[in-house]
């Protein structure tokens, strides 16, 4: 009897040591999920807005409310799931919206949803939240937004509801040992795309640090692959090994710029950053169509017509799409930019773009060109300061005398004071 309970036990040990040292469970991988009402957009770090057209037929409402003067219906949609609503507009009244939480078509036993107006840059903006049921007694937020439906400039959108889920899920994925938390809203599918802060810096990449359900990856060492399964996201090796994914590049102030070799829509080759030594150069991630970038261009001419001539210059970087070359050189020429120019007409897939993983523009960079360091970010190099700063790098690098940057700063104050009695004397 003794000995059976020996192989008994001996067989047990061996298949609990098998199981705790399958790929699946094994303590260096793995993935915790922590579902979310509300919340999630935030963490994820923004939101694509889905639209809704108000075109439906009443009849998709089993039961409606009481007393609505003008109704429009229309689908809320995720996955499989879809759920109606009514937005009630009445021409004497306050609108209210409605949604079918519960998925039963009876739109007066849900949880009352959240709708307001509030003047937003001159116009009017309709802003509401709702419940939707998605499993049994589990319901997530929707987030919904309206144009006004008289305002002449969106009259595509006059019909039309916008709306992004803001539940989801919370993650704790576990590769090679390292956990990393991140979030998704709504529900993930095959095909969409998760941020993975490989190098905690708070931070998620478009271009370095996202990985796609359902494909292999490579951000530690080993190659796994995300799907989702009955609902859950599990983690798995891949059965092919790929490359190890570069780091985001580290571009903070006193790390070295990348290195690179381009040339300008004027047939200029560039050896960055050595094609400016003796010099400071602004990268300019930038597009004709970005009203910020736009924003910037007078700042810049400022700092370039001050400083050129002592060793500042700019290289742009064009978001610009497809076949606007010719488009960019006359707008070069309308607004008088005379620095050089990289286009590719890639819009976001610029390549420039990708190797800095830019995900926003305008987004600079000063560089030193004898040493490849990096002067100034962001922070420094936008707004009125930035003829300044330049002046004060070019100072360090003996370029120019505090005598030079006395006097520039002197210009500077006596034209505001001649703004300012400009605007004085137009007052009177």
């Amino acid at each position: 009897m003794k000995i059976r309970c020996f192989q008994a036990l001996a067989v047990v040990c061996l298949l609990v040591g098998l199981l705790f040292n399958s790929p699946a469970l094994n303590a260096q991988e793995g993935v915790e999920e922590e579902f979310m009402a509300s919340g999630a957009t935030r963490i994820q770090g923004g939101y694509r807005p889905i639209k809704a057209e108000m075109d439906q037929e009443a009849d998709i409402v089993v039961k409606a409310p009481e007393g609505l003067k003008n109704p429009k219906f229309g689908y809320l949609e995720q996955g499989d799931s879809k759920w109606v609503f009514i937005l009630d507009e009445p021409e004497d009244g306050d609108a209210k919206l409605y949604v079918d939480s519960n998925g039963d078509g009876d739109l007066t036993n849900d949880p009352e949803a959240e709708w307001e107006s509030k003047e937003q840059g001159g116009a009017v903006m309709y802003n509401g939240i709702a419940a939707v049921e998605i499993a049994p007694k589990k319901e997530g937020a929707v987030n919904l937004y309206r144009f006004d439906p008289t305002d002449k400039r969106r009259e595509a959108l006059k019909n039309t509801m916008l709306y992004y889920f803001d539940y989801g899920t919370k993650y704790k994925i576990t590769l090679d040992g390292k956990t990393i938390e991140t979030a998704t809203a709504g529900v993930l599918a095959d095909g969409d795309r998760l941020p993975l802060d490989r190098n905690d810096d708070g931070k998620s990449s478009r271009n370095y640090e996202m990985v796609t359900i359902g494909e292999p990856f490579n951000f530690t060492g080993t190659t796994y692959v995300l799907n989702v399964e009955d609902g859950a996201l599990k983690i798995a090796k891949a059965e092919k090994e790929l490359p190890l994914a570069p780091m985001p590049p580290d571009l903070r102030l006193g790390k070295q710029a990348l290195e690179f070799e381009a040339t300008t829509i004027d047939g200029e080759d560039i050896q960055f950053p050595t094609s400016y030594k003796g010099k400071v150069v602004m990268l300019d991630f930038w597009a004709t169509w970005c009203g910020p970038c736009v924003g910037e261009i007078p700042n810049m001419k400022n700092a370039y017509s001050q400083w050129h001539d002592k060793g500042f210059e700019i290289l742009g970087i064009s978001f610009d799409q497809e076949d606007k070359e010719e488009m960019l050189q006359e707008y070069r020429k309308t607004k008088e930019l005379p620095w050089p120019q990289i286009y590719e007409g890639k819009y976001w897939e610029t390549t420039l773009g990708k190797k800095h993983d830019v995900s926003g523009i305008p987004f600079v960079l000063l560089v030193d060109g004898d040493t490849g360091e990096i002067l100034g970010t962001s922070k420094e190099l936008r707004g009125p300061k930035l003829t300044a700063f330049v002046g004060e790098q070019l100072l360090k690098k003996s370029l120019i005398t505090e005598a030079d940057l006395e006097a520039a700063n002197s210009r500077k104050t006596n034209d505001e004071d001649k703004d300012e009695k400009d605007g004085d004397d137009d007052g009177k």
